[in-house]
C-alpha cells in the first residue's frame, strides 16, 4: 500500500472523481491534498462548478484508511461542510471513493494560514493594528456562527462545536477575507459527548476541554478569544514549548493564560472583551460565536477598510515567498 502514495506523486494528471489533478499541495498526517480542475465525464453527477474550475481534493492516506475513527471523522467533516454556506467557511463540494481511495473536494481559496502571518509578525517583532486583528476574528466568528447554527432535516439545531479554533485552522485570502476550515474535530453537542481523549490544538484548548468536562459552543468562543489575544499582543497566550502533554493539559485546565503585556496599550473595553471570551467557565463567556460576533462588531468601525489593509499584508506574504507551497483552505 505504501507504493500507492508514491505512484500518485508520479501521475499528477490522474483523475479523482470528476476532477483531474494539477499538483500536490501541503497535506497533513491524515490526508494528502491536491489542486485539481473540474473535468466531469459522462454520467458524473453535476456540481455547481464550471469546467476547469480549480478545487482542492483531499485523499485519505493509507494509514488513516485503516483507522475507523479517522475514516469516520473525515466522512463527518465532508458531510458537515456541504451543510454550511457562508463566505467565511470553506465550502464543501462533494466526496467519493475512487480506486479504493476516500476523498472529498472543497473550494480552492489561495492565501496563507493565519499561523504564517502570526509567525512572520513574531519574527519581525511586529504587532497587528487592533482593527486588523478585530476583522480577522470577526470573520472567524462569522464562519463559526454559520457552523454552529446548522440544522438537521427537521430544522433542529445540530449544536455543532468546532473544538479546534487555532491559527492552523484559519486561512487568509488575497482579498483580506478570513476563512475558517477543518471540521475534522467537530462534534454535535446535542447528540454526542467527547470521549476520554483531549481533542484540539495545544495552546488553544478551553479549560473544560482539558478537564474532560461536557462541552458547549463556549469552547469555540474561548478559542476565538485566545486567537484575538495573540493577534493583539504578538505573544502566545499559553507557552507550550518544551512542555509535556500532561503539563500543557494542566495549564489549560487551570486556565493559566498569559497576562496582558505591560507594553500593550489597548482600549480597556477591548481587553475586557478578550478577558470575557477567555473566562474560566463557559457561563461567564458569550454564549456562542454569534454573541461574541456582536460584541466584536461593535468595536470595529470600518471592517471593509481593515480587510483592504489585511489584503496588502497577505499579498506581501505570498509574493515574498514565490517558491512556497500554496496554502488553500483545508490542507
Amino acid at each position: 500500500m505504501a507504493g500507492t502514495d508514491t505512484a500518485q506523486r508520479k501521475r499528477p494528471d490522474q483523475r479523482i472523481g470528476s476532477f483531474v489533478v494539477i499538483d500536490e499541495l501541503k497535506g497533513n498526517a491524515v490526508a494528502r491534498a491536491f489542486r485539481a480542475r473540474y473535468r466531469p465525464q459522462i454520467g458524473d453527477a453535476p456540481l455547481a462548478l464550471d469546467t476547469d474550475d480549480i478545487v482542492v481534493v483531499r485523499v485519505l492516506r493509507d494509514a488513516a484508511i485503516r483507522d475507523p475513527s479517522q475514516v469516520n471523522a473525515f466522512t463527518r467533516e465532508a458531510e458537515l461542510l456541504t451543510l454550511i454556506d457562508h463566505p467565511c467557511m470553506v465550502r464543501g463540494l462533494t466526496r467519493g471513493v475512487t480506486s479504493g481511495r476516500i476523498w472529498m473536494a472543497t473550494e480552492y481559496v489561495e492565501g496563507e494560514e493565519l499561523a504564517t502571518l502570526m509567525l512572520a509578525a513574531r519574527i519581525e517583532a511586529l504587532r497587528l493594528k487592533p482593527e486588523i486583528a478585530l476583522v480577522i476574528i470577526l470573520d472567524v466568528l462569522a464562519g463559526l456562527s454559520a457552523a454552529q447554527g446548522i440544522a438537521d432535516a427537521r430544522g433542529r439545531p445540530m449544536g455543532l462545536i468546532h473544538r479546534n479554533v487555532s491559527p492552523q485552522s484559519v486561512v487568509l485570502d488575497l482579498r483580506g477575507r478570513t476563512h475558517l476550515a477543518d471540521l475534522g474535530s467537530a462534534i454535535l453537542s446535542v447528540r454526542e459527548e467527547p470521549g476520554d481523549d483531549v481533542v484540539g490544538t495545544h495552546g488553544y484548548l478551553a479549560p473544560e476541554q482539558a478537564r474532560r468536562e461536557p462541552l458547549t459552543q463556549g469552547v469555540d468562543v474561548y478559542g476565538a478569544g485566545i486567537l484575538l489575544f495573540e493577534l493583539l499582543t504578538g505573544s502566545r497566550a499559553f507557552n507550550v514549548e518544551g512542555l509535556s502533554d500532561a503539563s500543557v493539559i494542566a495549564a489549560h485546565a487551570e486556565n493559566h493564560r498569559a497576562s496582558w503585556p505591560d507594553d500593550v496599550d489597548l482600549p480597556l473595553d477591548l481587553k475586557a472583551l478578550v478577558d470575557q471570551a477567555t473566562a474560566d467557565t463557559p457561563e461567564d463567556r458569550p454564549a456562542d460565536a454569534a454573541a461574541l460576533y456582536a460584541l466584536v462588531e461593535g468595536l470595529l468601525e470600518d471592517p471593509d477598510d481593515a480587510r483592504e489593509r489585511l489584503a496588502l499584508v497577505v499579498r506581501d506574504l505570498v509574493t515574498s515567498n514565490p517558491d512556497r507551497q500554496a496554502a488553500p483552505l483545508l490542507i
